[in-house]
């Protein structure tokens, strides 16, 4: 009788039977493993999308909740949130500014030279927050916090008062309906 080719070898049934497990279980780790590795590119290609940050200003926590945000913005008002950081090696223009005319992003720049940063919102957006928030958000915000030494907290704390300034506006937008 021939013997198949996966059939592990091994004089006792006993001997074959722990011999086919641990191939078994070699295979097994393998997929968890790929699995693993794929979930980590999938989480690190949508981070990119929604922050960039190639002078490690912000740590693994501040990324995780700027995801957080970014999903909760998504679910509640139906924008994407775009954060970028420049580096040191980077000029102050690397990121291009936000489409204008686009009605679904929510842009943040943070300049490390502290003079251009910026935050911009759709038009839509804009009309519902008190006027001129969003160039607050940038050079009263973010460069002030730049010039503090104060960057990475900069950032999420203007992260923070737009979504609290959002959920005011829809807090009035509701009592104006009822």
């Amino acid at each position: 009788m021939k013997r198949l080719f996966f059939m592990p070898r091994g004089r006792r049934p006993l001997e074959r039977a722990v011999r086919g497990l641990l191939v078994a279980g070699i295979f097994a780790a393998a997929i968890v493993a790929y699995q693993k590795n794929f979930q980590s590119v999938i989480e690190r290609v949508q981070a990119k999308g929604t922050v960039a940050d190639p002078g490690g200003l912000l740590t693994g926590t501040d990324r995780l909740w700027l995801l957080e945000q970014a999903a909760f913005l998504r679910a509640r008002f139906g924008l994407e949130l775009a954060v970028r950081i420049g580096s040191a090696s980077q000029p102050a223009g690397g990121y291009p500014a936000p489409d204008p005319d686009d009605p679904k992003k929510v842009f943040f720049y943070f300049d490390p030279g502290c003079q251009a940063s910026r935050a911009a919102v759709p038009p839509l957006v804009a009309s519902g927050l008190p006027p001129g928030f969003a160039a607050d958000l940038g050079r009263a915000h973010l460069d002030a916090a730049c010039r503090q030494g104060r960057g990475r907290e900069g950032v999420l704390a203007a992260v923070g008062l737009l979504i609290d300034a959002l959920g005011q506006a829809a807090q009035r937008a509701k009592g104006e309906d009822s």
